[in-house]
């Protein structure tokens, strides 16, 4: 408290006007918390306003599929909806960075710029709190420690969805390929394209989850009457691969032409071999260039001064 109250006086120049605005900072901060904690217990723990939530999502019962959210998830759908609305959110950027990390959820965008919005809060309340106890901090140190942990609150989400739509979608395309192969297989075995979906779908659950509930998903729309282009167009847009992208149009286009459907999988599988074993080599002649710095800043100094070092001694000790 003195810590804190020595910055007020600094800042203003003036002992009594610093010690007025911390009791008003305090007392502020003390009706916002009041008031923070009663909206919270009367809108949330209230049973008909969580009942007029759950059906406004859907969720008319409680069935083993659909599970109910919790009171914190509806407090951050509540504080994003401020921010995002539903109807500008789906063709949003934010929506397809969500759907690409493997968040689908109709209140995916409202819960993610809640969460960037509270957090920095949050730890800019903790740095606060943070400061009488280190010691000889002064105003511009700890402004910036402040600030400091306001962009780190508001960069690790952006952080972290980023991440996990890098590993969900590098877990999909090392799964692409065996999948290939499989719908090459079954469709020369004489499987239409929706019972082959089925079945890869089904062969694949194992081993590759994330790609097994794709083809999964994209069977269940197909016989929910989608037809199946536009069943793999939104395959691709959910994905976010150029794999996946580069296949979608080719199916379409056999099934729009009438064309042999094998064919067209087995010339895509071939040109997709050719594309990996390109990306291969590529990478393997990046690696003369990326040993570059290794070596000049780790390998050459240990080098020279193990082959130079002694002749450097003698000529010191001549010298001298």
């Amino acid at each position: 408290m003195d810590f804190l109250l020595g910055l007020f006086s600094r800042v203003t120049g003036n002992e009594e006007m610093g010690r007025l605005l911390f009791i008003g900072a305090i007392g502020l901060s003390t009706v916002l918390a009041v008031v923070a904690v009663i909206l919270l217990m009367l809108g949330l723990q209230d049973p008909v306003q969580r009942r007029l939530e759950l059906i406004k999502r859907g969720h008319l019962g409680n069935t083993a599929s659909q599970e109910a959210p919790s009171n914190l998830q509806l407090l951050l759908e509540r504080v994003g909806q401020r921010f995002a609305s539903a109807e500008s959110a789906k063709a949003s950027v934010t929506q397809t960075l969500l759907m690409h990390a493997g968040y689908r959820s109709s209140s995916a965008v409202q819960m993610y710029w809640a969460v960037r919005l509270l957090l920095p809060l949050v730890l800019v309340g903790i740095a606060l709190l943070l400061l009488p106890i280190i010691p000889k901090v002064s105003l511009n140190q700890g402004l910036l420690l402040v600030a400091v942990a306001a962009g780190i609150g508001w960069l690790v989400p952006a952080l972290y969805v980023d991440k996990r739509k890098q590993m969900l979608q590098g877990r999909l395309r090392a799964a692409f390929p065996d999948a290939l192969d499989l719908m090459v297989v079954c469709v020369e075995s004489g499987l239409a394209l929706p019972t082959t979906i089925e079945r890869v779908a089904e062969e694949m659950s194992v081993s590759q989850v994330e790609l097994a509930e794709e083809l999964a998903l994209v069977n269940a729309q197909i016989r929910a009457g989608i037809p199946s282009t536009e069943a793999l167009k939104q395959l691709a847009v959910r994905t976010g691969l150029e794999d996946v992208q580069g296949l979608v149009s080719l199916l379409a286009q056999s099934i729009r032409f009438g064309t042999s459907v094998a064919d067209t999988l087995r010339i895509y599988a071939d040109e997709f071999r050719d594309r990996r074993t390109q990306a291969a080599e590529e990478m393997g002649a990046k690696v003369g260039t990326k040993l570059i710095f290794p070596l000049i800043f780790c390998l050459w100094p240990s080098f020279f001064l193990v082959a130079i070092g002694p002749a450097i001694i003698g000529v010191l000790r001549a010298f001298r």
